[in-house]
């Protein structure tokens, strides 16, 4: 958030944004349900842009209630569990999908596209679009999250708001879904990546030690560590010292996840670290590893990234994306190719490891607060002439 003031600031100084800066009354109203009950990767780049772009920001919107901060507690669930009903009743059919849309006067700027069936959307909106995930992978999710999306998706593409992708695989993914969508303007801004790692307490974790591969991320079929445990005992790394650590969060098929990782001989699966023993994971990991089935944008990674580590990802996805030239790219449904790369961590020369992280260093140069600042706060006025 720090870097996101500071690019406040940064941003009066550069003469060509000038007009940006003295808007006399806001441009978009926000439709930020979302921060009602997520606090993933889609909430804090919502934070992030309302923390740089303010100033050109009017009413906050959850659902059918505008405040300057989100509803709290039981009536912060309420609303949410309604706008939740609304929704799917508008998507699948039921007695709340009766429920009128709310409208502000100003356009809106829809956080997450799952808030759209609570509103009449119009050309002159905004959308943030993360992923298509539900329409490109159905298998990840609940059954009635397909037809959800396909709702919203096909109601984007036939109103033509402007959509701000966090990706170009987004952006491409959307398109090959959707081709005949007619959209107001479309871009790419990703999220904004803090740089330096300094200053953080770290505290080493019990029970992992010697060399070791990293995973962060959600536990479960999504993120893919069936297979990636699988390659693990392919390379046979476990039999030279080597361990392979999972942390993160449940998410479906996590059960599946933690049985196999019982199982499998060099594993380590943490039920919780604080963020020190994470920074410490981190700065003492060998590799890190996400041949992810599907990432909106893959903030595990840009996290390896910045410190210093080479990360194995999934090849032509939005992770190879993000870390560039220098990761190691395979494929996810390749046992034998993820083993290899596995290996290849471990035993990369030193000289080779630098080359892969000069190469990281300059593809995180596009992801600086201070340059996602700018980007949208010029796309807030684009968008609104």
């Amino acid at each position: 958030m720090v870097g996101f003031v500071k690019a406040i600031i940064d941003c009066q100084t550069a003469p060509n944004l000038g007009s940006i800066l003295t808007q006399s009354a806001p441009l978009f109203d926000v439709e930020f349900s979302l921060s009602i009950y997520n606090r993933t990767g889609k909430y804090f780049i919502g934070k992030d842009i309302i923390d740089a772009c303010g100033d050109l920001l009017g009413e906050a919107h959850y659902g059918y209630y505008h405040s300057k901060s989100p509803p709290q507690r039981l009536f912060g669930k309420v609303l949410g569990r309604i706008q939740h009903l609304q929704v799917t009743g508008k998507a699948l059919g039921g007695p709340f999908g009766l429920l009128p849309p709310h409208r502000p006067a100003r356009p809106l700027l829809h956080m997450d596209p799952f808030s759209i069936p609570s509103t009449r959307l119009l050309p002159t909106d905004a959308v943030i679009c993360h992923d298509v995930g539900p329409i490109t992978h159905p298998e990840l999710f609940d059954p009635n999250t397909r037809p959800i999306y396909d709702h919203i998706y096909k109601q984007i593409a036939a109103v033509g708001p402007h959509v701000i992708f966090v990706s170009q695989a987004t952006q491409k993914a959307f398109a090959d879904c959707y081709p005949g969508a007619k959209l107001a303007s479309e871009r790419v801004i990703y999220p904004a990546i803090r740089q330096d790692v300094s200053g953080g307490a770290t505290e080493p974790v019990e029970g992992v030690k010697g060399p070791f591969l990293l995973t962060v991320g959600a536990l479960g079929t999504r993120k893919n560590q069936i297979r990636s445990m699988k390659a693990f005992t392919q390379s046979d790394l476990a039999k030279r010292g080597v361990t392979y650590v999972l942390c993160g969060s449940k998410e479906p098929g996590f059960e599946v996840v933690q049985k196999a990782a019982l199982e499998t001989e060099g594993v380590v699966m943490l039920k919780y670290v604080s963020d020190a023993q994470l920074a410490w994971l981190y700065q003492n990991a060998s590799g890190f590893v996400l041949p992810s089935l599907l990432e909106g944008f893959g903030m595990p990674v840009a996290e390896a990234i910045r410190y210093g580590l080479v990360p194995l990802v999934t090849k032509d996805s939005v992770l190879e994306e993000v870390a560039g030239e220098g990761a190691l790219g395979v494929d996810a449904e390749n046992e034998p190719d993820i083993a290899a790369a596995m290996i290849k961590l471990i035993d990369m020369p030193e000289s080779e490891r630098n080359d892969r992280r000069a190469q990281m260093t300059v593809a995180m140069s596009r992801f600086t607060p201070e340059t996602i600042a700018r980007q949208w706060r010029a796309a807030l006025v684009d968008m609104s002439k």
